[in-house]
């Protein structure tokens, strides 16, 4: 298989494109966001479950798209896979023996079944095996938080990653002199990066003033500092793995955005970070 070409990212001489982007962005986060959140703080637990499964879902589907593009038969069952795990993680949290079983043996006994061609065989089960760290495990830990008690933990967990998010990207543009990693993500800044952990610090201890006093602005410094910098980390690993799959986007789901994967890249790497402070 041919390695793809460098992503070469197209830009309009006048900048009309990149203002039709950001409008559409700000349009669909607008919509979505609200609902997002009111499904996390009033919605019942099996409907936050069912938010993560599918998110969870999606996002296996969009990385098993993009490393084995034309694969159907490896989507599909790293779909079911995500499910099933993510259901079993969730209604059996003590007891991971069956989750370990499939996760070990269905990647392995899928490519077995259907070899041809025998070159990429295997990539195909190492993908499949790598979806489950890279995007299932995390997200059976945000399972564990989006059901505790206190709902705004969860609440607390994305205001960090989309604040160091938003951060990063006004700071960047503003005073960015300075390339955070050109190799994989060329438009990134250190000034960039520095503006968004200091976002997320802000909005950590903002919220945990607010609404979770119990924390106390020493642990939600902690938290934001921690979470921003694994989010800022899941970028650079998402746009690490786009890059070399020759891709702009992991998909095509959210206008302005991307696809799943595109907008919770960050989240994933935060929900074990998070979960190990709470």
């Amino acid at each position: 298989m041919a390695a793809p070409a460098p992503l070469e990212r197209a830009t309009n001489g006048d900048g009309s494109g990149n203002l039709r982007r950001m409008l559409t962005r700000i349009i669909t986060g607008l919509v979505l966001a609200p609902l997002v959140v009111w499904l996390l703080l009033a919605g019942q637990p099996w409907m936050v479950a069912a938010l993560l499964v599918v998110a969870a879902a999606l996002c296996v589907n969009e990385l098993v798209a993009m490393v084995l593009p034309g694969q159907l038969v490896e989507r599909v069952v790293g779909v079911a896979l995500a499910v099933a795990v993510m259901i079993l993680a969730w209604r059996y949290p003590g007891d991971l023996r069956l989750v370990a079983v499939l996760a070990v043996l269905v990647p392995a006994l899928a490519v077995l079944a259907r070899p041809r061609p025998i070159e990429t065989a295997a990539l195909r089960v190492a993908i499949l095996w790598g979806s489950l760290v890279y995007i299932v495990v995390p997200f059976s830990f945000g399972l564990r938080i989006a059901v505790l008690p206190e709902r705004m933990v969860i609440i607390l967990l994305l205001a960090v990653v989309w604040a160091g998010d938003t951060g990063a990207y006004f700071v960047g543009r503003a005073i960015g002199r300075h390339k955070l990693y050109p190799l994989v993500s060329p438009k990134k800044t250190i000034e960039g990066a520095v503006g968004g952990l200091a976002a997320s610090v802000g909005v950590a201890v903002l919220i945990a003033e607010l609404w979770l006093p119990q924390l106390g602005a020493p642990h939600a410094v902690v938290i934001g500092l921690l979470g921003g910098t694994a989010a800022q980390l899941g970028d650079l690993a998402e746009s690490l793995v786009k890059r070399a799959c020759g891709v702009k986007d992991s998909g095509r789901l959210l206008p302005g955005h991307g696809g799943m994967l595109d907008r919770v890249d960050g989240v994933i790497f935060a929900f074990p970070v998070v979960a190990a402070l709470l």
